[in-house]
């Protein structure tokens, strides 16, 4: 599929993302945005941020931070620029997010909200290289995407639901280049938003980091807990 058609279908999408407006699935992001520890003071990257429904519940919650949005559609980005222009710490860029030149080792917080499933599989490599070259180490990643069972569903019953492209993410397509990018997933839930048995998936992903792994206490008296405490804190053998 070239990209000009993906450009053109996502320049007409903006008008139906303007009658839906804020929904109860940008509403749901947002709150996992806040489970997963989004603080005021972080600098975060949306990818895919269309007309800037989903920016405008982000710049609520950041005040001190940055936020910096993509999107391939430039039609998308000039209504996002429009809606937010009072907004001092946001910016609207357009571009293939696999292609743009990002930060390095800038962004805290990384929100990709329901895009990955209309970006090419052939793709995921880059894009993910890209996520982390411009994660902090301690960056935390939000990837949220319809069920892949459930978009297999709506494939067939109610096609015109879906966008140009629409991949059903099953987790060994999605997996390798995540980990290739030195990425891992630590945090995964299917769960029911607009349907019963689980039509969404949020996941976290974060940089693979060195750890260190103590040995949980149990059956320990309070005092011998405080020392075994003190000496993993101190390091001592």
């Amino acid at each position: 599929m070239k990209k000009s058609d993906v450009i053109w279908f996502y320049d007409e999408f903006s008008s139906q993302q303007i009658d839906a407006g804020i929904n109860r699935r940008h509403l749901s992001i947002d709150n996992w945005s806040r489970k997963f520890g989004l603080k005021d003071s972080d600098n975060v990257l949306e990818i895919g941020c269309g007309i800037g429904t989903q920016t405008e519940l982000l710049s609520n919650r950041i005040s001190k931070g940055q936020i910096d949005s993509f999107d391939i559609s430039s039609k998308s980005i000039d209504i996002a620029k429009k809606r937010l222009n009072k907004r001092d710490n946001v910016t609207f860029t357009v571009g293939d997010i696999t292609e743009v030149k990002l930060k390095t080792n800038f962004y805290d917080f990384i929100l990709l909200p329901d895009v990955l499933e209309h970006i090419p599989f052939k793709e995921h490599d880059k894009l993910f290289e890209q996520i982390s070259f411009a994660a902090k180490i301690q960056a935390k990643i939000l990837i949220h995407i319809p069920d892949p069972y459930y978009n297999q569903w709506v494939s067939i019953h109610r096609p015109e639901l879906q966008q140009i492209i629409d991949q059903n993410l099953f987790m060994p397509l999605i997996i390798k280049p995540i980990y290739d990018a030195g990425l891992c997933i630590e945090y995964l839930e299917t769960y029911d938003l607009h349907a019963n048995n689980g039509d969404y998936q949020v996941i976290l992903i974060r940089k693979v980091r060195d750890k260190l792994y103590d040995p949980l206490i149990r059956s320990k008296s309070p005092k011998a807990k405080l020392m075994w405490k003190l000496k993993s804190f101190l390091h001592i053998t």
